[in-house]
């Protein structure tokens, strides 16, 4: 083992020596360890997987538009596919990142959840989780003295020796604090590249799932904390939307709530009347709810569900199937459930003796999480502009999310122009002095 941290700290102390003019030697040091590293990860993990090219394009225009929000002079980013069906990420000091072909599949097409784990990974990079990591293990800042007068080792050797160890940091998992860190900096990169920051919580969600139905232990042991994570992610959420902007009530046009976007029903009270059948459905004759509404685009139908004085959403399609149950086990009346306009999310009042309280949820997701600074307002509708409030005095106030950007890319598939030939016909004269057009002996291109 000394002779593994003498070589780790010659390396350093040559590569400081030599380099001492340049003003960012750590990100030099970074950059060989993480190359080094990268080989032999690869390795480990299956080697390189060659994604299809929509899914390439696709997957590189996240990273770069994540990278970019990252904004880090001292590095730069690249992203490897691994072909190992673990649902793994990894990064490495120098801009190393690392996406499973395992961890593709798991979380699909879903940009945000890319993003998330992106910009998680990144922060870790940013923040040199890595390479402090690393020389807290070897133990470099105790024997820098010893070593600049005690051993010689080529550069490679120690290079190599310091990337093993690296690998094995990586693979065993950060600190607590280092993992909760690179979360609310990856939040942060989230919002500042147009995604949605919730989609790191969902692709925590995911991995819980995963390591339920393999109970291998990889996941954890890699992406520790995960619960907690969680928690912290969901405490932060809400910070991210504007601040109540007071509007006019002039400029307030108010869907109906009540109606059926697709006709069929119609909300009376606590009840559904089914206009095709002309009666009322019979779906909620054995629970007490309210506050019954409407996605935009009329799938769901969701309501407050109260057993025994305490609260749920549950949601139901069109017929009259419940397909999801929030747990939420509020003591207190849920009221106010309005669907966002591309009917994914849900925003809803808790009605607290101490205020009224604004949150959202997400549909097939674990994610609920409060506003903050919802001035006790009770929700009035969810338009494309944001969430419209009543306030105190009767005064209508707007709370926009984080503003979000779909992912486009260009035609991966290029348009061939095609040169047609250009005929020139031969002219012909006959003996009768007629004239006629021949086809032409060449074609000239």
């Amino acid at each position: 083992m000394k002779t593994v941290v003498f070589c780790v700290m010659m390396f350093l102390v040559c590569s400081t020596l030599a380099c001492a003019a340049e003003p960012s030697l750590m990100a030099h040091i970074e950059r060989a360890v993480g190359r080094s590293a990268k080989e032999q990860l690869t390795a480990a993990y299956g080697g390189e997987f060659q994604v299809r090219l929509h899914d390439h394009l696709r997957l590189q225009t996240i990273f770069e538009r994540v990278s970019e929000a990252v904004d880090d002079l001292d590095h730069d980013y690249s992203l490897t596919v691994l072909n190992s069906n673990d649902a793994n990420a990894f990064s490495l000091p120098g801009g190393f990142i690392f996406v499973s072909r395992g961890l593709l599949k798991l979380i699909g097409s879903d940009e945000q959840r890319i993003a998330g784990v992106l910009a998680h990974e990144m922060a870790h990079v940013k923040q040199k989780h890595g390479i402090n990591a690393l020389m807290r293990q070897l133990g470099l800042s105790v024997i820098v003295e010893l070593g600049k007068a005690v051993l010689e080792v080529p550069k490679n050797a120690a290079v190599y020796i310091a990337s093993q160890a690296l690998i094995e940091v990586v693979q065993s998992g950060y600190s607590r604090e280092a993992e909760l860190e690179a979360d609310q900096r990856a939040l942060r990169y989230l919002v500042e590249a147009g995604f949605d920051p919730a989609g790191l919580v969902h692709v925590l969600s995911d991995l819980i799932v995963f390591e339920g139905e393999h109970p291998s232990g990889d996941v954890y042991r890699s992406h520790p904390y995960i619960n907690t994570r969680i928690e912290q992610i969901l405490s932060s959420l809400g910070s991210f939307w504007s601040e109540p902007k007071l509007i006019n009530e002039c400029e307030l046009v108010l869907p109906a709530v009540s109606a059926d976007p697709l006709g069929r029903f119609q909300i009376n009270g606590q009840s559904l009347f089914d206009r095709q059948n002309n009666s009322y459905v019979s779906w909620f004759e054995s629970i007490s709810v309210s506050e019954l509404a409407f996605a935009p685009d009329g799938s769901l139908i969701a309501a407050a569900v109260c057993d025994q004085e305490i609260w749920d959403i549950w949601l139901w399609n069109r017929h009259g199937v419940v397909v999801e149950r929030w747990k939420l086990d509020s003591p207190v009346p849920i009221q106010n459930l309005v669907f966002s306009p591309d009917s994914r999310k849900i925003a809803y009042n808790l009605v607290r003796p101490e205020g009224i309280e604004l949150w959202v949820g997400y549909v097939g997701e674990i994610t609920r999480y409060a506003l903050e600074n919802s001035l006790g307002g009770e929700v009035i509708s969810w338009q494309a502009s944001g969430i419209i409030l009543k306030a105190e005095a009767d005064k209508y106030y707007q709370l926009v999310p984080p503003h979000v950007e779909a992912v486009e890319t260009e035609d991966p598939i290029p348009l061939v122009i095609e040169r047609k030939p250009r005929v020139n016909p031969e002219i012909e004269q006959g003996q009768d002095d007629s004239i006629r057009l021949t086809r032409p002996s060449s074609i000239e291109l």
